[in-house]
This record gives C-alpha cells, structure tokens and sequence, in this order.
C-alpha cells in the first residue's frame, strides 16, 4: 500500500505538487475501507443475530475479525500515505498497519479451527500466535526502541501472511467437498475473488510500485481489491447458512416408497433407533406419501412438509417417491436427495417397471447410499 513520498512531503491531496492519480487513488481507497467495513459489520451482525449453530456462528465471527483486520489495516494506510508530513512518521504508521491486519487474521484462524472442518486441534492458531507476539516484539523494537529497521517488520509481515493464504485455501478446499450442488459454483467464485483481492494487494505494496510502474500499478491495484471485495461481498451473501455445511448431520431417514403406497426400502442414518420407533416413524412417512400420490405431481418435483418436530423432503420419480426425514433443509440436502433418485431409479428401472413384490432386490441400494451421502 505504500506510495513513493517527495523530497519534501507535506500533507494530503491538495497539495498541487502531487500528481494526479493521487485523488482518485485516495477515493477508490476510502472505498476499500468502507468496503471491508460493511462486510466485517454484516458477519458480526449475523453472528449476534442470526439463529444458526454454534459451528456457524463462529464462521461468522471469523469473517467479520477478517475484515476488520483489513478495514483497519487500509485506514492506517490511507493516513500513512496521504497525510504523514515523515517518512519517518509513516513508516512508523505502516508497522501499526501490519499488526492490525494480523490481528484480524489471528482471530479468523482461532475461530475457523473452532468450527472443526478442518482437524487441525488449533495447531494454526498455536503457531500464528508465537509468530503474531514476534509481530509485537519486531514492532516494539522498529517503533520504540529503534533498534532495527522497519523494513524488517515489512518483511516478517509479508511472510506472515502466507500461513494465512495457505490455511484459507485448505479451507476453501474443505468445505468445497462438503457442500453440493450450485453451493459448489458459489465456492469457487468465492476463490476466484480473493485470488483477484490478493492479487490486488500485492500490486499495492513499495516493490511493486518500484519495480513494475509506479502510481499506475498502484491504481490498478487498487481498482483489483476493489473488485475482489465485490466479488466476495457478492458471493458471501449468496452463500446460505452453516446448514449447507452440515446437511450429512440433519439426515435421519429415507425410504423408497413404490408407486400404490409401499414401502421397499428403508435406511436410518441415526445409527439404530428403537424398531417400534422406526415402524411409527415409516407408517406416517407411508400415509403422508398416499395422501400426496392423490395429487398430480411431475417426476422430479420435490415438496417439504412438516413431520413432527423435522421436516420430510418428498422427491417424486417415474415410478418410486423418495422421503428424507430431516432435522432441517438445505439446498444441498436437496440436491443429493434428487442426485439419489436419479440414480436409484435408472439401476432399479427394469425392476421397477413391473415389480413383483419382492424387497430383497432393492437390497444393494445401501451402496449407492453410503456412496452418495457417506
């Protein structure tokens, strides 16, 4: 983020020597911080208010520690490279920049380790925190006691930060394997934004400007997180709660009812509820489908109603309706719920076609059961 000073710098914008780019450079700026602003006042407003679980609650308070970290880093950017009268004085500034930005990182790690998507037993956390003291200790002997230079801090920021790029992408990575469907579109967007913010980032610091251009190397780096930010901005909001990530755990039972109301298979993904339990449970699923088999309804349509204190997922199929009972719905419960009657109705279609009452041939369908959902 750092612009080459004059011989002689003096305050701010208005001063008639600096050249042009400098004012729309400090406006796209000001936007940037405004940018990471918003998003870190979005996630810490979902993460006081929104009625999600634990494990989604501290994604949100992860992003919003993130983007606070960045908002603050860019507001001391801005003093230090438009409004410091010294190098001295902004060099100093920079250095404050730098552990502010790792502070927001540090508590994003502390909190997506928390979440437990990746097993990682707050190994990252352990390791940014010796290295953010460092940080500290670096920063107190740049700025207080004079005794290295503020390149040094500069660098050991610099390198700081590839931890944090790597644990984000492990991430990233992670919950792209969890979550189906267009959830999977919306992730790689996601990756695709920050791979243009980072790229942004990198364009706005001292070697670049020197080496690759100048101000406009800085303008377009600017111009790139503005885009980047956008981007994730955007594709955060598309994202849906924590329940898109744990829609394995809201699964507690499917069964494959034939056309005419009977039931030809059943799966319990609770790990073996009580038989009598189980029986009730498949009467009322088989009486809610007849009474739902009066309506017209299209192959692949899907409908949710309320079963007790869950929710059942009726997918309709050329010959078989498939019910899931669910804690709670998800467009990617929905999606794998279609993906199985898909495929369940094109390996049983012969079968199906005139079946002769026989449920021990639907028998393998617990392989394309712990295929699909395990």
């Amino acid at each position: 983020m750092m612009i080459e000073f004059p011989e002689d710098p003096t305050l701010g914008w208005l001063n008639p020597g600096w050249a042009p780019l400098r004012v729309p450079m400090l406006l796209i700026e000001v936007s940037m911080a405004f940018f990471g602003a918003h998003l870190a006042f979005k996630f810490f407003k979902n993460y006081l208010t929104l009625q999600d679980t634990s494990r989604g609650s501290k994604m949100h308070a992860a992003w919003g520690w993130l983007f606070t970290g960045y908002a603050t880093t860019i507001i001391i950017y801005i003093i230090a490279d438009f409004y410091a009268m010294a190098l001295q004085i902004r060099f100093d500034l920079l250095e404050y920049g730098y552990v502010a930005m790792a502070t927001g990182a540090l508590f994003y790690i502390y909190n997506i380790e928390s979440v437990g998507v990746i097993k990682t037993r707050h190994v990252f956390t352990i390791i940014f925190g010796v290295l953010y003291f460092i940080l500290l200790a670096l920063l107190v002997m740049s700025v207080f006691l004079h005794l290295i230079e503020g390149t040094v801090v500069q660098f050991f920021a610099i390198s700081f930060m590839i931890p944090v790029i790597l644990f984000f992408f492990i991430y990233s990575a992670r919950i792209n394997q969890l979550i189906k469907g267009k959830m999977k579109v919306y992730s790689a967007a996601m990756v695709i934004g920050l791979l243009i913010f980072m790229l942004g980032w990198m364009g706005a610091t001292d070697f670049a400007m020197r080496n690759l251009g100048g101000l406009w190397i800085r303008l377009i780096a600017d111009i790139l997180q503005c885009v980047g930010l956008s981007t994730l901005g955007l594709f955060f909001s598309l994202l849906p709660s924590w329940r898109e990530i744990e829609w394995r755990a809201a699964l507690k039972s499917l069964f494959v009812i034939y056309r005419g109301g009977s039931c030809v298979y059943q799966h319990d993904f609770t790990g073996g509820e009580a038989l009598a339990d189980a029986n009730t449970i498949m009467g009322g699923v088989v009486e809610m489908v007849k009474s739902v088999l009066d309506q017209v309804l299209l192959p692949g349509s899907m409908k949710v109603f309320d079963f007790k204190d869950k929710k059942m997922l009726m997918e309709q199929g050329k010959f078989a309706t498939i019910a899931v009972i669910a804690d709670s719905v998800s467009d990617s419960l929905c999606y794998m719920i279609h993906d199985f009657t898909s495929r369940f109705e094109v390996y049983f279609g012969n079968i199906l076609q005139d079946w002769n009452g026989d449920t021990t041939v639907f028998e393998p369908t617990r392989i394309l059961i712990k295929w699909l959902f395990n």
